[in-house]
């Protein structure tokens, strides 16, 4: 296997984009969850939210199917394709869950 030495201006140009990754983090701009499923239990609480969709691998979370549906779109122009969004949750589903099984763990 050949090693492949990476130049101190890449390094340095890796460096700044963390440092603005991490300036970013604490800036409160890009906090807000952006998913329209407000009733959701997980709403607002991604890494839950995040967690649970990796690990059930049902769908993407909303709020990153935006990003998703972009990048797909260029690639389905390639091949002649058409993208259309996944319904939204009905907001009564959660009314009714919410209504039979509360989540006890809530403040």
């Amino acid at each position: 296997m050949e090693c492949v030495e990476i130049s101190q201006e890449k390094k340095e140009k890796y460096l700044e984009m963390v440092k603005e990754c991490r300036e970013m983090i604490k800036t409160e701009k890009n906090r807000h969850c952006t998913c329209p499923k407000i009733k959701c239990e997980w709403h607002g609480k991604c890494f839950e939210c995040v967690l649970l969709h990796r690990v059930n691998q049902d769908h993407v979370p909303s709020c990153l199917q935006p990003m998703l549906r972009n990048k797909i779109k260029e690639l389905a122009k390639v091949a002649e394709m058409i993208t259309e969004p996944k319904a939204l949750t009905p907001g009564e589903y959660w009314d009714y869950v919410n209504e039979v099984c509360p989540n006890k763990d809530e403040k």
